[in-house]
Parts: C-alpha cells; sequence; structure tokens
C-alpha cells in the first residue's frame, strides 16, 4: 500500500514512524509545509520527503 502523509509536526510525526513499521505499507512519502521538517521526518523514519503537497500528489 502507498501513504501519503501531509503534515509532519508532532502528530504527523508520530504518524509517520507507526506507518513505516506498518507491514502493509510499502511507499510511505511525506510533505510539509517545511520542507526541511518533511525530510528530516522522511529520514528518521525511512520513508521518502516530497518538497510539497502539489508533488506528493504528483506521485499517485
Amino acid at each position: 500500500m502507498r501513504i501519503g502523509l501531509i503534515g509532519t509536526g508532532r502528530i504527523g510525526s508520530f504518524h509517520a514512524g507507526v506507518l513505516a513499521r506498518h507491514p502493509e505499507v510499502g511507499s510511505l512519502v511525506v510533505a510539509d509545509a517545511d520542507p526541511a521538517r518533511a525530510a528530516a521526518v522522511a529520514a528518521a523514519v525511512g520513508a521518502e520527503a516530497a518538497p510539497d503537497v502539489t508533488a506528493l500528489l504528483g506521485r499517485a
């Protein structure tokens, strides 16, 4: 299953970690208004970062 997560603040970061560990999630892409924060969360959980929501939606 492919998942796109918008928002990597406190709750979004928590959800990213849970989703990254879920056995049925094959691909996780995260985006945030702050691309650096999205990149940091993605690196921490082994996901891919999108520079913005438009780019995330374009990967569908």
